[in-house]
């Protein structure tokens, strides 16, 4: 390969692997009355500890993580929001490989130190996200 073919070749091949950690593009969910919005880092540890369990090393939003099945940062896991209405706490994630998807998942904790109980999980699709939270917020 001459230099002439490589400055051709490596900005393509750049073009081709970039959108692999972008993941989709998820509307934004309005926030309900109520509903608070947490960061990771105010996150209860006992929840961060469940997360890893399920997930192993998860992005945190914006970051870039593997969304297809071409694997560069070994992460296939990106938090999109963590949610909290009274005991009830929704993760929101992205969930990148062979067939890209959107798990949130619905968590109870009684109290700060207490142990996640762990309610239910449905997979959404980024057009789907806004409207499967709200349905599991509303689930008691």
């Amino acid at each position: 390969m001459n230099w002439k073919t490589c400055l051709f070749t490596v900005p393509i091949l750049a073009l081709t692997l970039e959108p692999a950690c972008r993941g989709d593009t998820i509307p934004p969910c309005p926030l309900p009355k109520g509903v608070s919005t947490v960061s990771y880092q105010d996150t209860p540890e006992t929840l961060k500890k469940a997360l890893a369990v399920r997930f192993g090393p998860m992005a945190q939003p914006g970051e870039e993580f593997d969304a297809t099945d071409v694997v560069i940062t070994h992460r296939n896991r990106r938090l999109i929001f963590i949610w909290k209405l009274a005991s009830r706490w929704i993760v929101a994630t992205e969930h990148g490989g062979r067939g890209y998807n959107d798990p949130i998942l619905a968590y109870d904790i009684t109290r700060t130190a207490g142990d996640p109980m762990f309610i239910a999980q449905r997979i959404a699709f980024p057009e789907t996200v806004c409207k499967i939270v709200m349905e599991m917020l509303e689930t008691n």
